[in-house]
């Protein structure tokens, strides 16, 4: 979080404007510095660090800079106040939304929760190499596919919109697919490599195999790995492929090939491929059942939104451009995440069947 962004938030809870999403924002941003001993990978200007030092301060960590800190100690009231408001947020961030779900007297609120839509659950399709479809049971979350079929064939496990699934690979390999995803795979790898294909987003574990290497084909690339965990978003909506290392080693070809490691992730934009360090909760937030939102444009959000409830979204009107911040469950029906939304007073939203209007 830049300067700016950070006095902007706090002047915000200091006059109790602040909204749960940004609350929320100030709360990721301090417990993002527990447990670490040194700032100075993030401090761009000295004005940048006064700010820091704040959590210096608040954390007791760095005694040494204590005339630093006199220098601030001026806005301690208003860290005080924001930190007191980030407990309450803290302690009750579910408690606040159930209740926005439901206020009195506010009748187009009403509105949402009459139309309202459930979350997506656990729902998939089996496509064998045949045609025949089966559909996966929607009372389980995964499915094993065993290795047991001598004769090789090719399968497609996919999600529609407003599923999830998980699917065990021969070689015992794990994947998470996320809504509107699907993976191409053999029912038995009895080549020199593992070589799978996906669209969408699914997380990935691998199990380890030096002979084999376990490969996946995505949106413009290719991601080649021995035995790791990694997340890998190839919406071809969203214009970027994005892969996140949590543990081990990837490479990642598209003309150039990287390395990474855990906490990088690799964009693909435009046929060129960078490398930086990766939000990874905000990354792994659908497999754990939230929605993250960390300073990101009404208009991807809904695209998330509107996988997991499967929903059209319009808009109507001049839309904000301003950077949301906040934590929802995934579990929560669509009218409670987007009265959270709406309680930046940024947006409104109208339901007309699996229809959101976005309206400012």
């Amino acid at each position: 979080m830049d300067h700016q962004t950070l006095m902007s938030l706090l002047e915000k809870a200091e006059n109790q404007t602040a909204t749960a999403f940004e609350l929320q924002a100030l709360d990721d941003f301090y417990n993002s510095f527990e447990g670490r001993t040194g700032y100075t990978e993030y401090i761009s200007d000295q004005e940048a660090y006064d700010q820091l030092m704040l959590v210096q301060i608040k954390s007791g960590i760095d005694q040494r800079k204590q005339k630093t800190a006199n220098k601030i100690s001026k806005l301690w009231p208003r860290l005080a106040s924001a930190a007191a408001a980030i407990a309450m947020i803290t302690l009750g961030t579910w408690l606040y939304l159930d209740k926005i779900a439901s206020p009195p007297g506010a009748s187009r609120n009403d509105e949402l929760v009459k139309n309202d839509i459930a979350p997506g659950r656990n729902l998939a399709t089996l496509t064998l190499a045949n045609g025949k479809v089966i559909t996966l049971d929607t009372n389980k979350t995964n499915v094993i596919v065993a290795d047991s079929i001598k004769m090789m064939t090719m399968l497609t496990a996919a999600t529609p919109r407003g599923g999830t699934y998980q699917v065990t690979l021969p070689d015992g390999s794990k994947v998470w697919l996320n809504a509107a995803s699907k993976i191409s795979f053999p029912s038995l790898f009895n080549g020199i490599e593992r070589r799978i294909s996906l669209a969408g987003e699914a997380y990935f574990e691998v199990s380890p195999d030096k002979s084999r290497p376990f490969i996946v084909e995505s949106t413009g690339q290719e991601i080649r790995v021995l035995g790791t965990h990694f997340n890998v978003n190839a919406y071809t909506d969203e214009g970027d492929t994005k892969t996140t290392l949590l543990e081990g080693s990837v490479k990642v070809s598209s003309g150039e090939t990287v390395l990474l490691k855990p906490g990088q992730q690799s964009i693909l934009s435009s046929n060129a491929l960078k490398v930086h360090q990766a939000d990874v909760e905000e990354d792994m937030a659908w497999k754990n059942g939230d929605f993250v939102f960390n300073g990101e444009k009404i208009q991807s959000i809904m695209k998330k939104i509107s996988r997991w409830y499967n929903i059209d979204v319009e808009y109507s009107g001049d839309i904000t451009d301003d950077d949301l911040y906040g934590k929802v469950s995934r579990s929560k029906n669509i009218s409670q995440v987007l009265k959270a939304l709406e309680s930046t007073k940024l947006v409104q939203f109208k339901i007309e069947g699996r229809k959101v209007i976005v309206r400012q």
